[in-house]
């Protein structure tokens, strides 16, 4: 295509230049003319030209210029907050992660204690169980000291008895009580021996 368009554009240049007869279609005082034209026409828009562009960087070449470094400030200040914000979640986070370790430190003296304080409990329970249990056998040591007794003296009432109904067939008559007495002690003494 390219190729195409220079080939027609060197084929036609002759001919604009000469026109369809052969000859110039315009004069040489023309093509001065086309070439350089009338100093006054050319001043006349080159201060067109100059008023265009004052009205183009007034109306439009400012309002975007400063469209543009509003946007740019904007995405800055957010870029910034963004920044702060970051900065501010790192510390955060450190601070949770300070308290997380202190915690976990915390829990674990918690622990600790609990446990040392268990191991109390439990050796305050042992001591008070072995007390109860020393007194339940001292007071079953003294039941059974006390039923020892009892049962030595309903034994020797049980022998003063017989002895008794023994010694009142033996001796065919009533014993009085000093005989009675007097033999339970000898019965007495010899069971002891």
């Amino acid at each position: 295509m390219k190729k195409l368009g220079i080939i027609s554009l060197v084929a036609l240049t002759p001919l604009v230049l000469t026109g369809c007869n052969g000859e110039p279609p315009f004069g040489q005082e023309d093509f001065l003319h086309y070439l350089f034209p009338n100093p006054w026409d050319a001043l006349a828009i080159f201060l067109a030209f100059i008023v265009l562009l004052l009205v183009v960087f007034y109306f439009a070449y400012k309002p975007v210029k400063k469209l543009i470094k509003n946007r740019k400030d904007y995405v800055e200040g957010k870029i910034k907050n963004a920044e702060q914000r970051e900065i501010d979640a790192d510390k955060k986070v450190k601070e949770a992660e300070k308290q997380i370790v202190s915690s976990r430190q915390e829990a674990m003296e918690i622990v600790e204690q609990a446990k040392i304080d268990a191991s109390k409990e439990r050796d305050e329970i042992k001591a008070q169980a072995k007390l109860d249990a020393d007194k339940e056998v001292e007071r079953a040591k003294l039941e059974i000291a006390q039923e020892i007794e009892a049962s030595k003296d309903e034994i020797h009432r049980e022998i003063v008895s017989v002895a008794l109904d023994a010694s009142s067939k033996v001796l065919e008559r009533e014993v009085n009580k000093k005989d009675n007495e007097k033999l339970i002690n000898d019965f007495i003494d010899e069971l002891d021996k």
